[in-house]
């Protein structure tokens, strides 16, 4: 039984596909039967071809170039040459203004650079770290070339200088370092002004001098007095101007920039003098404490 039930089942599948072939190709045969019956109408002013003429050959002639509005020396018209200058008429030009050469020097060189110490310099001083208004101080003066001693409140009109008051510090650096630094305050009586002087350290000038000098004439010479804090100075020779940007007395060096022209860029360069004049920095020899010959020195302050 089972059986002819599955003989109906195939032959009813095979029936079904059957009809889905026949009903495929009656709807493919209608479709070509209507594209068979559209009748492709032209327009009313249907395409025509037109023909294409022969053009006959023909000489062309080019004229020579004239004479070019930006000088004599500009021969191009549509294209242009690498590299354009300007003459001194101001017209474009293919042709340098001047033989490219080696590169133009500098002009100037440092010849010094010189940091000139105060006139008067603390050496040292004989007294009692407790009683300082009694010491008796050892002071330098550069321009005399002479040492001379004062006290505290004194004056001394040869080298115009007055002492105000004086101190010593004692300062304790770890467990056993100590530092004794002794401080005069002095009243310049030529300018007016107070000065602090110590026995540790020279104290200098606010201004340095700064003489430059040219490479190629050995007249030309230029001495400037400026602050290292702002030192910016303009100045010329007959090299072209130059502009002081930056001074530097750790390394001794000075920085000076070259201003530009049609002719060249700017220039940058960091001159180290071929003379340094800079006192020696070092601490002067502590002086001895009171003995016999400072006590005749004492006595004669009197």
């Amino acid at each position: 039984m089972k059986k002819i039930y599955d003989k109906l089942l195939l032959m009813l599948a095979f029936l079904a596909l059957l009809g889905g072939v026949a009903l495929y190709l009656l709807k493919s045969e209608a479709a070509t039967n209507q594209k068979s019956s559209l009748v492709l109408q032209p327009a009313d002013n249907p395409y025509q071809p037109v023909p294409i003429p022969n053009p006959g050959v023909k000489d062309a002639t080019w004229p020579e170039p004239g004479h070019q509005s930006s000088g004599p020396n500009w021969v191009y018209d549509v294209f242009t040459p690498p590299k354009i200058y300007l003459d001194a008429a101001g017209n474009f030009t293919p042709v340098p203004p001047k033989p490219i050469g080696p590169p133009e020097p500098f002009g100037i060189y440092l010849a010094t650079l010189e940091r000139k110490p105060y006139r008067i310099q603390l050496q040292g001083y004989s007294g009692s770290r407790t009683k300082p208004e009694e010491a008796v101080l050892f002071l330098f003066d550069e321009e005399r070339q002479l040492k001379f001693n004062i006290r505290p409140g004194q004056s001394n009109d040869e080298s115009e200088v007055e002492v105000l008051n004086f101190k010593i510090d004692r300062r304790v650096y770890g467990n056993s370092n100590v530092e004794v630094i002794a401080t005069a305050t002095i009243l310049n009586k030529r300018s007016g002004q107070q000065v602090k002087l110590n026995d540790n350290e020279r104290v200098y000038e606010p201004e340095v001098s700064v003489v430059f000098r040219s490479e190629q004439d050995t007249d030309v010479e230029v001495a400037l007095m400026i602050e290292p804090a702002d030192p910016v100075t303009t100045f010329e020779t007959p090299a072209g101007k130059f502009v002081l940007k930056e001074i530097n007395l750790e390394a001794s060096t000075v920085t000076v920039e070259k201003e530009a022209t049609e002719e060249r860029e700017v220039q940058i360069r960091t001159l180290t003098p071929a003379r340094i004049n800079q006192p020696e920095t070092s601490k002067p020899v502590a002086a001895p404490t009171e003995s016999s010959d400072d006590q005749n020195t004492l006595e004669s302050l009197f």
